[in-house]
């Protein structure tokens, strides 16, 4: 799935999405339009895969039946 970007009111929500081994995990990230506009591709994606690890962490530390 591509980011979606959604700007209304001066606020920039970019909605994402990752798949692995453990399931998908969807997010949004939410940015005033004015720090939206100072950031690169990689900065977000660097959000982006940290939120994603963090999920990945307690998700794969839970207890397999």
């Amino acid at each position: 799935m591509e980011d979606i970007i959604n700007k209304a009111d001066g606020k920039v929500q970019v909605i994402f999405e990752k798949t692995g081994d453990k399931g998908s995990y969807r997010d949004a990230l939410w940015f005033s339009e004015e720090d939206y506009d100072k950031l690169t591709p990689n900065e977000i994606s660097d959000m982006q895969d940290e939120r994603y690890n963090n999920w990945y962490a307690i998700v794969a530390a839970m207890p397999t039946e």
